[in-house]
């Protein structure tokens, strides 16, 4: 037996395929082309304005909550080469690792909680994500102009 046969056993049999076309192209021409740009339009009503407010609001805490005091000292923070971490008074140093992890455990059970039954108010709404994104669109409206604009070919 050289080393290009096979053994001819029932499980080494080839089985015959065929190339089936499923869905044959109506048009070949294609809307969208996969280098075209996307633009996101601009939507209104009363929860696109709740949402920018809230977008807003939360964009101004995330900005202004290192500069808030708390008893004489910065509400909130993270200094790295002191290895502690303050929070609104409350100090962790490394040997508090437990506690953080605590907090931290804790924090990502309500935030499990929060996304299961209030998923959609969250990641509409107050998610950072949602917040950063509509900063981007909104910054994109202002160079390249609205999305309903003629587009260029």
């Amino acid at each position: 037996m050289s080393t290009d046969e096979k053994p001819s056993s029932p499980s080494s049999a080839q089985i015959p395929v065929k190339n089936v076309n499923i869905h044959p192209a109506k048009n070949t021409k294609t809307r969208y082309k996969p280098g075209d740009d996307i633009y996101v339009r601009k939507i209104g009503g009363f929860f696109q304005k709740l949402r920018r407010k809230m977008n807003f609001m939360f964009f101004a805490l995330f900005a202004i909550l290192p500069w808030l005091q708390y008893n004489g000292h910065q509400a909130i923070l993270f200094d790295i080469s002191e290895q502690r971490f303050t929070i609104w008074g409350l100090t962790l140093w490394p040997q508090d690792l437990t506690l953080l992890a605590w907090i931290f455990i804790f924090g990502a059970f309500l935030l499990f909680f929060v996304t299961t039954f209030l998923g959609r108010v969250w990641c509409g709404y107050t998610c950072p994500q949602t917040v950063w994104t509509f900063i981007f669109i909104w910054f994109e409206e202002k160079i390249e102009g609205s999305a309903n604009r003629p587009k260029k070919t």
